[in-house]
This record gives C-alpha cells, sequence and structure tokens, in this order.
C-alpha cells in the first residue's frame, strides 16, 4: 500500500477538542468562583487567560484552568474566575472576541469553591479530519468492516508541546536554559518563538532575569515541564529501541525526533516490560514554582470510530475522513492519530490479496 502523508490541522474546524471535567458546581453566586465554559480558535490558553483577566480586571493568576489547549483547533474548556464576571462584561468580551480568524466566547457555567489546576482534568474528546489520504486507503477504510477499533500507541509528547503553530519548536531548550540560570539564552529562545510571550521579549532591554521573575510564573513553569517532556520522549524511544522486535520507523517531525513500532507485538511488549516511565512535573503552587515526580504511561489504548469517509475538498484526486476519539489527560491526538494511520494502512496491506 502507499505511504500515506495525513494532513491534520488544515483548518481550525478539523480538529475539534472538548475538555472533560466533572466540576463541583454550585448555584450560590456568592461563591468565590465563577466557571465559565470558554470556546475559542487562534488563541492559546494563556493568551485567553491574559485577556479574560483583563475584562475582569484582575491578575492572570485570578483565572485558573485545568490544561493547556491548543491555538490551531476549535477547542472548549473550563476555566474558574476568582470573583467572576457580571453578565455584561461577558457580553462584551464576546463581542469583542467574536469574529476573524482568532475569535473566542465564554459561557457561564456555575459557581464553585474550588479553582481549577493540573490534575482536575479527566481527559479530552475528540473529531478530527484527516486529510490527503490516498485513494486506496479511503478504499480500505470502507473495506475493513467495523467503524470502531481499538488503538494501542506509543504515548509521546507531540511536537505542540515544544512550540507554538508555524513557530520553532524550541520550549524545551527554553526549559533548559531556566534550569541552568542561563536567563539570556532563554531571552532569545522566547524572542525567536512566535510565542504570545515574543513581542514583549523582543522589545525588553532589562536584564533577562527580571524578564523571566516578571513573567506569569504558569508559563515559566510550562517552559520546564517542556524540557521535562522532551527529556522523557528521549528515554521512551531508549527503551522501544531496547524492547523491539522488528523495524523502528525513525523519524523527525519539526525538528523533534521520534522512534516509532512498526508492529502492534513491540507496542503490547512496551506495554506489558514498562507500562510507564517516571517523568518531572513543574507547577506553580503556594508562591513557587515546584518540581514533584510521577509516573506516565508508555502506551495508551483508546478506541477510534470512522465517522466519515470522501473526497478531500481540499485536493482533488486525495480523500478525507473524520475521526472520534477520547483520550485521556496528557495524551495527543496528533501523536495517536498518525499511528492510527500508519497501523490501518499496514493492516490494509497484508489484507490484500
Amino acid at each position: 500500500m502507499t505511504v500515506e502523508h495525513p494532513v491534520l490541522k488544515a483548518r481550525h474546524t478539523d480538529f475539534i477538542v472538548q475538555e472533560t471535567l466533572v466540576l463541583p458546581v454550585q448555584d450560590e453566586p456568592d461563591a468565590p468562583y465563577q466557571y465559565l465554559r470558554l470556546r475559542k480558535r487562534g488563541y492559546t490558553t494563556f493568551e485567553a487567560i491574559d485577556r479574560i483577566a483583563e475584562v475582569c480586571g484582575v491578575p492572570a493568576s485570578d483565572v485558573t484552568a485545568a490544561g493547556l489547549k491548543d491555538e490551531d483547533a476549535v477547542t472548549e474548556q473550563h476555566l474558574a474566575c476568582r470573583g467572576g464576571l457580571s453578565p455584561d462584561r461577558i457580553a462584551e468580551f464576546n463581542a469583542r472576541h467574536a469574529a476573524g480568524d482568532r475569535a473566542m466566547s465564554l459561557t457561564p457555567h456555575g459557581y464553585g469553591r474550588q479553582d481549577l489546576r493540573a490534575g482536575h482534568l479527566e481527559g479530552n474528546g475528540f473529531r478530527i479530519t484527516v486529510r490527503g489520504l490516498s485513494p486506496t486507503f479511503a478504499a480500505a477504510l470502507d473495506g475493513l468492516g467495523e467503524r470502531t477499533r481499538d488503538l494501542f500507541f506509543v504515548n509521546y509528547y507531540d511536537t505542540q508541546r515544544f512550540g507554538v503553530a508555524g513557530g520553532p519548536k524550541t520550549t524545551h531548550h527554553i526549559g533548559r536554559a531556566l534550569l541552568a540560570d542561563d536567563h539570556r539564552a532563554a531571552l532569545d529562545l522566547v524572542r525567536d518563538s512566535k510565542s504570545s510571550e515574543a513581542e514583549h521579549a523582543r522589545h525588553f532591554s532589562g536584564p533577562a532575569a527580571e524578564f523571566f521573575a516578571a513573567l506569569d510564573p504558569r508559563v515559566r513553569a510550562f517552559y520546564l515541564c517542556a524540557h521535562a517532556s522532551y527529556v522523557w520522549n528521549d528515554q521512551l524511544t531508549a527503551r522501544l529501541r531496547h524492547l523491539h522486535r522488528h523495524p523502528l520507523d525513525e523519524t523527525h517531525r519539526d525538528g523533534i525526533p521520534y522512534a516509532f513500532a512498526t508492529h502492534r507485538d513491540d507496542v503490547l511488549s512496551l506495554l506489558q516490560q514498562a507500562p510507564t516511565l517516571p517523568y518531572a512535573r513543574y507547577r506553580w503552587t503556594d508562591g513557587a514554582v515546584r518540581r514533584t515526580e510521577g509516573l506516565r504511561p508508555t502506551v495508551v489504548q483508546t478506541r477510534v470510530r470512522v465517522d466519515r469517509t470522501g473526497e478531500d475538498t481540499d485536493t482533488p484526486g486525495r480523500y478525507a475522513c473524520e475521526l472520534v476519539l477520547f483520550l485521556p489527560t496528557g495524551c495527543y491526538a496528533t501523536n495517536a492519530v498518525a499511528q492510527w494511520v500508519a497501523w490501518t494502512a499496514r493492516t490494509a496491506a497484508t489484507s490484500e490479496p
């Protein structure tokens, strides 16, 4: 079968993400937090929080989220805002951010007595349009029978962990420089990052350490987490190389190295012999960025449903399919889908007469 080169996120609407989070919602307006549901495209979660805090007239630290959502997708997530927003302020925010390629809107979702932070999120549901598929692959999808199948995939951090869409993938380098107290190198990397902090960094003329001291501490923690994610990916690759009995697909995506299994037996062997690997976490807690240790699964199982297959309206002669899946928090749908395409292509190839 022809090697597939799937196209993801050709449009924002090709990638729809809905956060799954069970909130302790109350009807008491005097509770310290108001929960808001944020729908956005073209904005990072950090940018959205800054804009909401500006409307609220509160520090960005008073607006919290349980997870980060990509800017190059249509995403829905919950926020906790200390003090809350009046209906007029919400209407003002929505009117100000309603139109254009970048858009956001807020919906009230009740009140509560706790903020949101990493660890509160159960996972995310995805509806993803995969474009650029060959006619042979599309025919194989139609011939596979069951529209929903199990997928075991190697649980790498994907490239969006290491930089914004269209920008260099260097957040792990920024984190490494911060850990080494090389603030000048870190600031130079931020200036070239195309992130929401880049413009401020380019105009900053003081000591580099002062730039990071004034930065939202959650962004600093994110840079450190990006470095830890790169280290974890490297450990996972080393483990897979040690265990594999079939050829590995060694590749780079946006400069980030990956080694993918080409046979399901190697994935299941990894799951059996090294189900988790340790990783470092950095969080802003009690006035400081703190490091803790945790375990992250090396392999994740999910169910992938093919909802629709048809001609790709963006590319004549190619096909597109629409996938629906759910992933636990911390997993990357782009990573899962890329491995699903590869597995589906190989399964179809082995079943051809």
